[in-house]
């Protein structure tokens, strides 16, 4: 143990947060038990100290702010520089991994396993990181720790892909940021490798300071929370007693009227108010989506975490403010695309499953009837046989949109599969014939200016659901179809 002297107590604020372990850094030692001073170790032992802080904070931060579920922060003694000089990784801090993987990251430490400057091919730079795909990777980048999980998005992820992030200072690399397995299979976005050369530079910051440790000017906890890609705010009772400049950033105020602001929660918006001052179960740990309010009345996707602060004998939170509007934009176009056929632009059978029954018992509730439409285009296999598939499309694209405006607002438009549409009309009773009429008119009056050579039309069958007989989503979808089938006869013509 290295020689230690007595120094007076730190200030009584005890964080119970992912940034405790770098607390120890500030003083860069250990509190001794029941005495409430720190102990203070030799330089090497503070240097060693707070470097395994600063990984293991890092790891955490690349959990939280990017996409990836696996992480190795590690760090290289002596630096590499371009020149190509052979290092070793001396510390590590891991997230996600199986315990076979740590094994292996462990021997390949423990062995004094080398690492070169050749690990950041300049080819396969992207941003500050270096994206290195399945197959390509260079023989220095060891140990290849392979993903369990196989990933399935087109042109995504691979489980053999690597993206690494060199921890730059003043043309040294003193480690390497390391992430895998991406939770949604997908490639490194724009913002993610941001995300990322922050975290960099972050650690690089941080590990470049660790001989001042004991100025608490120059503390890891500053310097986390100042250049932090989080926001991070302290309150006390309605009012703010701290905000880091991501805070200042993401709201639009200065820092002087943030802590005027009275009281401080007018910050997030009224619906999501109540969860992010009373979190409860899991949202406790998982954190609580909710909109900020910037200083413009405009707003900003937040994910918002929650810890207890006892400070100087009163209670204060620590609000953890993570920016998660890109990834909401991103989950509203990936829920678009879900619910939508992508030829037509009209609902899809997928998203018809999902909510018809929902229209039920919306409709048992109010004792409201609602009607099946179902259609498919008679002559159309024509079309696609002597004009072709594209031409075919295009019929469809126009047949569909036609559709969708010759119909009410809130009347659904399916595209049930092949050239069959699925129309959903709520509060709609038998019969419906007027509007099957204005349905086939429209597609006779579309089909003598667009397509006259082949005549096309509209064959119908519906069901309707009434309160005082009920039945089930499957019996209407069997009487629609058993009618549309009984037209089809008619016309003389095979379903």
């Amino acid at each position: 143990m290295g020689n230690w002297k007595e120094v007076l107590p730190l200030a009584p604020l005890e964080v119970d947060a992912f940034l405790y372990p770098a607390l120890n850094c500030i003083a860069v030692g250990e509190v001794l038990p029941g005495s409430g001073r720190c102990q203070l170790y030799s330089a090497e032992d503070r240097a060693e100290k707070a470097c395994g802080a600063i990984l293991e904070s890092i790891a955490d931060l690349a959990l939280r702010q990017t996409p990836f579920r696996r992480v190795v922060v590690s760090a290289y003694d002596p630096p590499l520089t371009r020149a190509g000089e052979v290092s070793r990784v001396v510390a590590y801090a891991a997230r996600g991994l199986t315990p076979e993987d740590e094994a292996l990251l462990r021997r390949f430490v423990e062995q004094g396993g080398t690492v070169t400057a050749s690990r950041f091919p300049p080819s396969y730079r992207a941003n500050a990181s270096y994206y290195i795909p399945a197959g390509a990777a260079a023989a220095e980048v060891a140990p290849a720790v392979k993903s369990r999980r196989r990933f399935i998005v087109p042109g995504g992820w691979h489980q053999d892909d690597l993206l690494l992030t060199p921890v730059e200072f003043e043309g040294q690399i003193l480690g390497a940021i390391s992430v895998d397995d991406p939770r949604d299979g997908s490639r490194p976005t724009p913002a993610t490798l941001r995300a990322l050369a922050e975290l960099a530079r972050m650690a690089a910051t941080s590990l470049s300071r660790t001989e001042v440790r004991c100025d608490p000017d120059q503390s890891l906890l500053r310097i986390l929370a100042e250049h932090c890609m989080a926001g991070f705010l302290v309150t006390d009772g309605d009012s703010l007693s701290y905000v880091n400049g991501r805070i200042v950033e993401l709201f639009g105020y200065s820092r002087e009227e943030l802590r005027a602001l009275r009281p401080w929660w007018q910050l997030i918006h009224p619906d999501e108010r109540a969860m992010v001052l009373h979190p409860t179960g899991e949202i406790q740990r998982t954190g609580v989506r909710a909109r900020g309010v910037r200083k413009d009345s405009t707003t900003v996707w937040l994910l918002v975490r929650s810890y207890s602060l006892q400070c100087l004998d009163r209670q204060a939170h620590l609000l953890d403010v993570l920016d998660i509007s890109d990834q909401v934009q991103t989950e509203e176009l990936l829920r678009e695309k879900a619910m939508h056929d992508p030829l037509t632009g009209l609902l899809n059978r997928h998203y018809f499953d999902e909510t018809i029954h929902t229209e039920l018992k919306r409709s048992q509730r109010y004792k409201r009837s609602f009607t099946l439409l179902l259609t498919d285009l008679r002559g159309f296999k024509r079309v696609n046989d002597q004009l072709g598939h594209a031409r075919g499309d295009d019929v469809l694209q126009a047949i569909a949109q036609l559709i969708r405006r010759t119909l009410r607002e809130s009347d659904w438009v399916v595209r049930y599969g092949g050239d069959e549409f699925l129309i959903v009309l709520p509060e709609t009773a038998a019969p419906v014939d007027a509007v099957a009429q204005r349905l086939r008119t429209a597609v006779e009056l579309w089909n003598r200016e667009h397509l006259p050579e082949l005549p096309i039309a509209l064959d119908m069958g519906w069901a309707t659901w009434t309160p005082d007989r009920p039945c089930t989503i499957r019996d209407l979808l069997e009487a629609a179809d058993a009618q549309l089938y009984a037209e089809k006869q008619r016309q003389g013509l095979r379903p």
